[in-house]
């Protein structure tokens, strides 16, 4: 024992000496025995107890990986059939036809045919497979997650990062002198409901913003809708200045339409249609060739240009604290020093010393900023920044939720300036040849097998070209006593086409929460905008008919016994707000056009009379106005849409107040049940038509026998009704004893005073109670300013399904 050499211990000590470099190759002649051992033990499978698709780590393993060894990693395949091969293959089962069938022979075939109907989305095979799809204002739209998630998205609007594709949102490109720009857009805006196009604040191109378009001249009346714009930074080589438009798919014809008529425009692309002292056609100027891409319109006299852009930008929305971090991770600027020197359209983008400029500060900007936890903490500029960058998207492989750096200290970030708008998204030429020049996936991934460490960076990423794209600020809430500071924040990402799905599948990659329809429902009824249901507008009607007659044919598609009888309830419209006839009950001209009330002096004199600071009377507000709310229930209930807004009664205080002492949380007061006066008369008009049925079927009975007795021998068959007509009439008048097109009365159809519906209603997860968005009238908010004498304003809400009235707070909204 005493003869064999000690081991040098670290805890023992003592004196070593180690070789300050080594002679590579006789160090590795010396393992080369090793080595070979080594793989004759992997390729050994005598000695091996597992087989290959056991040998896996446990996240990999697949039930299926035995039967088909596609499941496996390619590299071990080949083994994996190998050794399978040894003990017998399974039997081949017959060949499952009918999957074989459903299956198109060429399915770019098969997907181009199913896009005619409806058009899709980049990401559309991608949220097909995950997402309950509908056909939407001429989309395949995703409506909601397969998954269960509603709670999910939620959490991501206000803690993490929710990711929405509104690629369906339309593209208008204006181009024109600036001052022309600015006076005749002024036409179809107005500044009494806040900043327009042509703010100083928004024409820097620094900002972007949001305005409510109508149509010329006609304001308040005839709005078309809310949109989105973004000045170009700078002017093009003929001094004229660029402005997009991004507008909803539900009015963007009609806004297309509206900019034709400001600007007297032409259509481009046709001959026939420039005659300039010929009366203006809208529907001759916008009628375009399907092979027209990009439909243009001018006009020569006054150098202005509209182009549509719809189709050609991706359009991504982040929203959530962690949506910067997302994007952070996700992007990373493109080295210029190292483009300079590549073919592709960066090389002779970079040249000029405006864009060496503004693509070194916007490199500074975002490594300044890039470690900030949340957008807002990038607010030292006013809300709405936009960005303009050249980025590469890191496409990764795995799932990974993306976390802001720790920061050391607080840093002072640089001013926002017109540089970091810059961007050359703008350039159609540029947007074109990205597109073109664009690698798939499989080509990269192909390229990325060549390099030594996977998932590590490979040399080529360097060389191949950037992806032009353009970084919208989103500010969030700027309330506190409305909703919780901040909420909503985020960012909205436009890029060029062709790049949708490997942006999307990186945002997702790095943590981002996917969402669709549904959700932006819940957003907006989460931050107090309404969105989707605003009654004046045409996106609004368009979903208000749709709904009503989606809801219509459901109900009278069931039986007499099983639908609900709610003139019995006292429910006039169960369906819909009527809200020209609610208009016009409450002293407004019959037939008149109402409108939203976004006057935002206005609107802030009604706020403050709410809290007791003002008086309603000198707010001034027009007769045939809506106001719109944000309501609270204060107890349990969830009334729905197009609930009903009731006035309360003084009683109605005085018994909500006993209840309040008992711990009572029953219903303030309940309708009492009314009865149909419409019942007999639908009973004794279908027993009416039954018996005039029965009466036709036996005359032509009848007929039949009497030609069979004139020629016998001959087949004769019952002639068939022709009594279609007869059928329909009577559908419609039973339908009109049900549900009468026109009620008698909208503000006295039950026992309290209706002033206003609710257009959304759901349990809002940041107040934890039931919150609405509605819209009452004027002269009923009046009426509910002098029957609350003190405390908060309350109103009366009741669905359309029960007889139960329950109070609830209101507020104005003011966005």
């Amino acid at each position: 024992m005493t003869s064999e050499a000690l081991q040098y211990d670290a805890a023992l000590g003592g004196p070593i000496k180690l070789p300050d470099e080594i002679d590579s190759a006789r160090f590795n002649e010396e393992r080369v025995t090793e080595l070979k051992s080594f793989l004759l033990t992997i390729a050994n499978t005598e000695k091996q107890t597992k087989l290959m698709h056991q040998s896996l780590p446990l996240h990999m393993r697949r039930r299926a990986m035995s039967y088909n060894p596609k499941r496996l990693p390619r590299k071990f395949r080949n083994a994996h059939i190998s050794q399978y091969c040894k003990s017998g293959l399974p039997e081949r089962k017959k060949r499952p036809s009918r999957k074989y069938r459903r299956k198109a022979r060429n399915l770019l075939q098969e997907y181009n045919r199913r896009k005619r109907s409806n058009m899709w989305l980049e990401t559309h095979i991608w949220h097909a497979k995950r997402f309950h799809m509908i056909p939407k204002w001429g989309y395949k739209i995703p409506y909601t997650p397969t998954s269960k998630g509603y709670r999910a998205c939620y959490r991501a609007t206000a803690k993490h990062c929710l990711l929405q594709d509104m690629s369906y949102y339309g593209c208008v490109e204006i181009q024109g002198p600036e001052e022309v720009l600015k006076n005749e857009l002024k036409k179809i805006c107005s500044e009494k409901i806040g900043l327009t196009i042509a703010a100083k604040a928004y024409t820097s191109g620094k900002r972007s913003g949001s305005v409510w378009i109508y149509k010329k001249d006609q304001y308040p009346k005839q709005c078309l809708g809310k949109v989105k714009f973004i000045w170009k930074s700078e002017s093009t080589t003929d001094g004229r200045r660029v402005l997009w438009l991004f507008a909803h798919p539900a009015f963007y014809k009609k806004l297309i339409e509206e900019l034709i008529v400001l600007f007297d425009l032409r259509n481009a692309h046709r001959d026939d249609s420039m005659d300039v002292d010929e009366a203006l056609d809208v529907s001759k100027v916008t009628k375009n060739a399907g092979t027209i891409r990009i439909p243009k319109y001018v006009n020569s006299k006054r150098s202005v240009e509209v182009k549509e852009l719809k189709d050609t930008l991706n359009y991504f929305r982040l929203t959530g604290p962690l949506s910067h971090a997302v994007l952070s991770k996700a992007l990373k600027p493109f080295n210029s020093t190292k483009g300079e020197k590549s073919n592709h359209w960066f090389s002779n983008w970079i040249k000029t010393a405006k864009n060496i400029k503004s693509t070194e500060q916007q490199t500074v900007f975002w490594e300044l900023t890039k470690d900030l936890t949340t957008p807002e903490e990038t607010n030292q500029s006013p809300s709405g920044c936009d960005r303009g960058k050249s980025r590469f998207a890191r496409r990764k492989k795995k799932r990974t939720k993306a976390l802001p750096d720790a920061i050391a200290a607080n840093r002072d970030l640089p001013e926002t300036t017109t540089d970091l708008a810059r961007s050359p998204i703008w350039a159609e030429s540029i947007r074109d040849s990205v597109t073109t020049n664009m690698l798939s996936t499989h080509q990269l991934n192909a390229l990325r097998t060549q390099g030594l460490v996977p998932g590590e960076p490979c040399a080529f990423e360097d060389t191949i070209q950037p992806v032009p794209i353009l970084l919208v600020q989103n500010s969030g809430s700027q309330d506190p006593a409305f909703k919780q500071l901040g909420y909503g924040a985020g960012w909205e990402l436009i890029a060029p086409s062709g790049y949708g799905l490997p942006i999307w599948q990186t945002l997702i990659m790095w943590g981002a929460k996917p969402a669709g329809l549904k959700e932006t429902e819940m957003q907006a009824l989460e931050s107090g905008i309404d969105t989707l249901r605003v009654p004046d507008t045409v996106l609004g009607q368009t979903e208000s008919d749709a709904e009503h007659e989606n809801k219509w044919n459901k109900y009278f598609a069931k039986p007499n016994n099983r639908r609900v009888n709610y003139k019995k309830l006292a429910i006039a419209s169960p369906f819909r707000c009527p809200w020209v006839q609610l208009v016009s009950e409450w002293g407004g001209t019959e037939g008149a056009e109402f409108h939203v009330l976004r006057d935002q002096e206005i609107l802030s004199k009604i706020h403050h009379a709410l809290n007791r600071k003002f008086n309603l009377k000198s707010a001034q507000m027009p007769t045939s106005s809506l106001i719109p709310v944000y309501l609270t229930m204060k107890t349990r209930g969830n009334p729905g849409d197009n609930a009903l807004i009731c006035l309360p009664f003084r009683s109605d205080f005085r018994e909500n107040k006993q209840k309040k002492q008992h711990n009572d949380f029953s219903p303030v007061f309940t309708e009492p049940l009314r009865k149909d006066p419409q019942q007999k008369e639908r009973i004794l008009l279908r027993k009416q038509h039954l018996r005039l049925l029965k009466r036709l079927r036996s005359r032509r009975i009848r007929q039949k026998k009497t030609r069979q007795r004139t020629n016998p021998g001959t087949l004769i068959r019952i002639a068939k009704p022709q009594n279609e007509k007869l059928i329909r009439d009577q559908l419609v008048r039973i339908r009109e004893l049900w549900l009468p097109a026109k009620p008698e009365s909208i503000r006295n159809q039950c026992s309290r005073e209706c002033f206003g519906y609710i257009t959304q209603c759901n349990f809002s997860l940041s107040e934890a109670k039931v919150a609405a968005l509605g819209y009452v009238t004027a002269k009923g908010l009046e009426k509910l300013y002098k029957t609350c004498i003190k405390g908060t304003f309350k109103v009366l809400v009741r669905g359309t399904k029960s007889r139960c009235y329950r109070f609830a707070t209101i507020k104005v909204r003011t966005d």
